[in-house]
């Protein structure tokens, strides 16, 4: 998962979740690829102290209602999930994420993503309309 686990990840996961806090106090679960593999800890660590909480997709559990429920504080949150990306150029990515909480046909977006001066934005998001 090591294609995963790079600043432009960490910078595409904070701006999701800058776009879509809303001042309400929830966890955000990130999971990579279709498979939804958990980060590894060393990435977490770069969200330790976050608020709102952001965790590794493995600190939650499914109930039954398809709600997903932090285990340590049973709340609820929502999942980003980064499922992969197409190279543009040296300096644009665009990256394909899934909400797995939104409804079907409506849950998936690409990200386009841009590095200037060595650092990663978001350039803007659109729903997914074609295969990516």
């Amino acid at each position: 998962m090591a294609e995963f686990e790079t600043d432009l990840t960490e910078t595409l996961v904070r701006g999701i979740i800058q776009e879509m806090d809303a001042g309400q106090p929830k966890y955000y679960y990130v999971a990579f690829g279709e498979e939804r593999t958990d980060p590894s800890r060393l990435f977490m660590a770069q969200f330790a102290g976050h608020i709102p909480p952001t965790r590794g997709i493995s600190s939650a559990f499914n109930k039954r209602n398809g709600q997903l429920v932090e285990t340590a504080h049973a709340r609820t949150g929502v999942i980003i999930q980064i499922i992969r990306f197409k190279k543009i150029d040296a300096e644009t990515v665009d990256v394909l994420v899934q909400f797995p909480n939104q409804p079907v046909g409506e849950n998936r977006f690409v990200y386009r993503m841009s590095c200037q001066a060595g650092k990663w934005s978001i350039q803007r998001h659109l729903p997914l309309v074609l295969n990516f």
